[in-house]
């Protein structure tokens, strides 16, 4: 047993105080997405649109390099964003002056 009784508090909060840089980068992109379905859902276009491309963008070269992966459907679009994301902020995390990760 751990002579350390203190209660970890904010778990969650605290990691993202902590890693700011990689938490900003996870809600800019969450609201890019959440632009992009709400454009694929309600607006009406003639031709392509152009919105779901932004994520692709935000999330590369992860998720460009899954793209050459084969399939064709949402759910490989999805993989693609979702893995790219959770990459990239890890990297972000392990980049970011001042962390434990980047001082090793």
């Amino acid at each position: 047993m751990r002579g350390d009784t203190r209660s970890r508090s904010g778990g969650l909060l605290a990691r993202l105080r902590a890693h700011w840089l990689s938490a900003v980068y996870l809600l800019v992109t969450a609201a890019v997405c959440v632009w992009v379905a709400v454009d694929w859902e309600l607006v009406a276009h003639q031709d392509a649109s152009f919105a779901a491309v932004w994520p692709l963008a935000l999330t590369a070269p992860v998720s460009l390099l899954l793209l050459l992966v084969p399939g064709d459907s949402v759910f490989v679009y999805a993989a693609c964003v979702v893995l790219g994301v959770g990459v990239n902020a890890w990297l972000l995390q392990r980049m970011e002056p001042g962390s434990r990760a980047s001082e090793r």
